[in-house]
């Protein structure tokens, strides 16, 4: 995987910020988008480039179409090309609300981010992936895109748009030799998680849990790794459920 360029948006922090780390051990370039800190984003790269790895902070709104293609033009300018596309920036269901009550801009803000912004990046990166020797895309998303939840319903809708982009994707670039998946977790004890569960709630779901734990950004990152590998060159259009079997419970 040496010298392959990856973007990975929402890299500051959580799961992005994983997967960032970890494919720079493999000697993959990264470009770590965000949004918002500068100085979170700073902090992963000089992580990354302390150890002799490559790494680039490119800051865009992944909703704004125009921020989207600058970032891709800088990417295009610094490293003449991508081979990876990380789509993990999105916000989680941190706001609870059944649909009767829901305030619209609520609604609008959870698609945006979750849903479109996967759209743009995906949209605006074909040009360069098209020209990379083994190109591929992976959609982060959650298991509430199968399966609803109270008071997540525009959550909900957002993850499950996740998945088919990734379906729908994979069979118009598939011409190309794009792969595109998606990753689908469980809950997974990130900086954002923890603002709206308690110890408790992680308890619970741990015990809950055929696995027995709750998920772990390094579960994510691990997925990741492996769909953009050679060995993983036949997976193509999947929905992959990092959740330790939680939804074997339906079943039991």
């Amino acid at each position: 995987m040496k010298k392959r360029i990856a973007l990975i948006t929402g890299g500051s922090s959580g799961i992005g910020r994983q997967i960032a780390m970890d494919l720079a051990k493999q000697g993959i370039i990264v470009c770590i988008n965000y949004s918002k800190s500068d100085a979170m984003a700073r902090e992963v790269q000089d992580q990354i480039t302390s150890s002799g790895d490559v790494a680039s902070i490119f800051k865009a709104d992944v909703t704004v179409e125009s921020d989207v293609i600058k970032m891709y033009e800088k990417i295009r300018n610094e490293y003449k090309g991508l081979d990876i596309l990380i789509n993990n920036a999105g916000a989680d269901a941190e706001i609870p609300s059944d649909i009767e009550n829901c305030d619209y801009r609520v609604w609008k803000k959870i698609i945006d981010l979750n849903l479109n912004g996967k759209f743009l990046c995906t949209k605006h990166a074909i040009h360069l992936l098209k020209k990379s020797k083994f190109p591929s895309i992976i959609n982060i998303a959650s298991r509430a895109g199968i399966e609803p939840f109270n008071e997540a319903a525009c959550y909900c809708c957002a993850e499950a748009g996740v998945i088919m982009l990734t379906g729908a994707s994979a069979l118009e670039l598939s011409r190309y030799k794009i792969r595109v998946n998606t990753v689908s977790s469980g809950l997974t004890k990130t900086p954002l998680t923890e603002k709206f569960c308690t110890n408790n709630d992680f308890e619970e779901y741990a015990k809950n849990n055929p696995s027995g734990r709750i998920g772990e950004t390094k579960d994510i990152a691990n997925t990741v790794l492996f769909l953009i590998s050679e060995k993983a060159e036949f997976i193509n259009g999947e929905n992959i459920n990092v959740s330790g079997g939680i939804l074997l419970k339906q079943f039991v």
